[in-house]
C-alpha cells in the first residue's frame, strides 16, 4: 500500500492509474471498505485520502472532538488491500485553496450548518485537483452530499467518473457514520428507529393513489406530520424530515416517479442522518 504525505510526493505520480478517489475523514468503517470494494468492481485502484476538514465544521461543531484513529485506518485498508492513502497536512491543503460555493446548500442540512458544503466542496476540489483519479467513490447517506459532488464534477472535473455506493447499514439498519462512535451499543439499538420509521413511512407514501395530485400531496403531508410526531415522541429531535423531489432537492409535487425522504435528527447530543429513495412507479 502506497502512503503519500506531502504534496511534493504527489508530483511524482505515486498512484497506478485508473485509480479511484474516496475522500473521508478517517475513522474508518465497513461502509468505508464497501466504497474500496466499489472501486475495485469498476475496475479502479482504490486511493483513500484521510483528512478532517475543518472546513466543513462550524463554530458549534465537533471538530476537535472528532473520532481519529490513523494507524488502525491504515491497518484496516492495508488488510483490503487498499492501493494508496493521501494523508496530507493541513497547512499545505489550506495554502491557496480555492473557495468554493455549493449549490444546493440553504437545504436540508445546509440549513442548520451553514457554510458546511461550501467547505466540503472546497477541499473536494482541492483534492481532485492535486491527486487527479480517473474516478471518485462517494456513499449515497450524504444524499445531498452526492449532488454537490456530482455537480462540481460537471463544472471542473468533466474527466472524473462519480461511482455511488448504496447506504451501508448495521444489523438494526441504522446507517454506518463515523459519528455513531458517540454511541454506545443500546443507543445504536434506539437510533435503528430511525430507519424504522423511515421504511415505514416510505411505505405509507408507495401506497397513496396518484390519480388526483391535490388529494396525493394532501395525505403525503398528512403522513409526514405523524411520522415527525411519532419520530419525537421517541426522544428524538428532529432537525428536518423532508419529502422532496431527489434531482432538485425542492418539495416533492408529484412531477417526478421518485421521491427522496430524507431526514436529520438529533439523538444523545449526535447528529444522524439518513434516507431513502421511493420508486413510485411500483405503487398502486
Amino acid at each position: 500500500m502506497i502512503i503519500v504525505k506531502s504534496l511534493e510526493q504527489l508530483t511524482f505520480n505515486p498512484f497506478k492509474s485508473p485509480f479511484a478517489l474516496v475522500p473521508t475523514m478517517g475513522n474508518l468503517h465497513s461502509g468505508h471498505i464497501n466504497l474500496l470494494k466499489l472501486a475495485v468492481k469498476n475496475n479502479y485502484n482504490p486511493v483513500f485520502s484521510i483528512f478532517v476538514n475543518p472546513l466543513q465544521f462550524g463554530p458549534n461543531e465537533d471538530l476537535e472532538s472528532y473520532p481519529r484513529s490513523l494507524e488502525r485506518d491504515l491497518d484496516v485498508l492495508k488488510e483490503n488491500n487498499c492501493h494508496g492513502v493521501f494523508i496530507p497536512k493541513q497547512e499545505e491543503i489550506l495554502e491557496n485553496v480555492e473557495s468554493l460555493v455549493a449549490p444546493t446548500s440553504d437545504k436540508l442540512c445546509g440549513k442548520s450548518r451553514p457554510g458546511h458544503f461550501d467547505g466540503v466542496i472546497t477541499i473536494v476540489n482541492r483534492l481532485f485537483e492535486i491527486i487527479k483519479p480517473e474516478a471518485c467513490v462517494f456513499g449515497a447517506k450524504d444524499f445531498q452530499q452526492q449532488l454537490i459532488i456530482k455537480h462540481l464534477i460537471k463544472q471542473k472535473h468533466r474527466h472524473i467518473k462519480f461511482i455511488s455506493a448504496p447506504t451501508e447499514r448495521d444489523e438494526n439498519g441504522l446507517a454506518l457514520s463515523s459519528r455513531n462512535n458517540y454511541l454506545n451499543e443500546s443507543e445504536k439499538i434506539e437510533a435503528s428507529l430511525i430507519f424504522k420509521f423511515l421504511s415505514s413511512m416510505s411505505f405509507e407514501l408507495k401506497l397513496l393513489p396518484q390519480t388526483n395530485k391535490k388529494n396525493f400531496l394532501s395525505e403525503m403531508e398528512s403522513i409526514q406530520k405523524k411520522y415527525h410526531k411519532k419520530i419525537e415522541e421517541k426522544g428524538f429531535e428532529v432537525d428536518y424530515l423532508e419529502l422532496l423531489d431527489p434531482k432538485t432537492l425542492e418539495k416533492f409535487e408529484l412531477n417526478s416517479q421518485k421521491m427522496l425522504v430524507a431526514i436529520a435528527v438529533f439523538f444523545k447530543k449526535v447528529r444522524l442522518i439518513d434516507n431513502l429513495i421511493i420508486d413510485l412507479t411500483s405503487s398502486s
